[in-house]
C-alpha cells in the first residue's frame, strides 16, 4: 500500500497516517512509560478501544525513514477550532538518533506550507529536557504566557508544562 507523501526532505518523509497499518505502533508507543510521562498520561485503553476513537487531529502523519521505508513515529497537529499545537512521537528504536529534530523541522514547515499559520506552537514538561532541546533545535522559543500548571499523572504533584512558539519567516 502506498502513503500519500505530505511533505520530504533527504533523509525522512511525513506520509498519511493509514489505521490498518498504523494504529497498532502507534497503540504501542502510547503504552510506553517514556511517552506517557512526555505527555503526562496514562494510556489505559486497550487496542481494540484505541482503534476505535476519533482520529481528530489536523495532522497525522507518520514519520518514514527514506532509505528503508521504516515508520520511525508520529507528528500530530491539535484539532481544527483549536490553536495550531503540533506534537512528535517517536517509536522506541528511534530515539536519541536525531530522528526527532528532522521530522519535527520538517512537520513544521509544512504545517506553515499547508495551513498558512503565523506561527505553530508545541510544548514539553519541565523535567522533559530532551524535548526542550528538540523545540529549541527547531526553532521554537518560549511563550511563558502559554505556560500551564497541572498535576503529574502518577505523583500528583504539580508539574508545568512549558510552551515553545515558532513564527513564520517572511521570505
Amino acid at each position: 500500500m502506498s502513503r500519500k507523501v505530505y511533505i520530504t526532505n533527504q533523509e525522512l518523509s511525513l506520509a498519511g497516517y493509514c489505521p490498518m497499518m498504523d494504529n497498532k505502533p502507534y497503540f504501542e508507543c502510547w503504552q510506553d512509560p517514556d511517552t506517557q510521562d512526555g505527555y503526562n498520561y496514562k494510556m489505559c485503553d486497550s487496542l481494540e478501544e484505541f482503534c476505535e476513537r476519533p482520529l481528530r487531529s489536523r495532522l497525522l502523519a507518520v514519520i518514514i525513514r527514506n532509505e528503508d521505508d521504516e515508520p520511525l513515529g508520529i507528528v500530530s497537529l491539535s484539532p481544527e477550532g483549536s490553536p495550531p499545537d503540533l506534537a512528535i512521537m517517536l517509536y522506541k528504536p528511534y530515539r536519541g538518533q536525531g530522528y526527532g529534530t528532522s521530522a519535527f523541522a520538517l512537520a513544521a514547515k509544512y504545517c506553515f506550507e499547508a495551513f498558512g499559520f503565523d506561527c505553530i506552537y508545541a510544548g514539553c514538561y519541565e523535567t522533559n529536557e530532551i524535548s526542550r532541546k528538540m523545540l529549541e533545535a527547531c526553532g521554537f522559543v518560549p511563550n511563558h504566557d502559554g505556560d500551564s500548571h497541572e498535576t503529574h499523572y502518577l505523583t500528583g504533584e504539580p508539574i508545568t508544562q512549558h510552551d515553545y512558539v515558532l513564527h513564520r519567516i517572511s521570505r
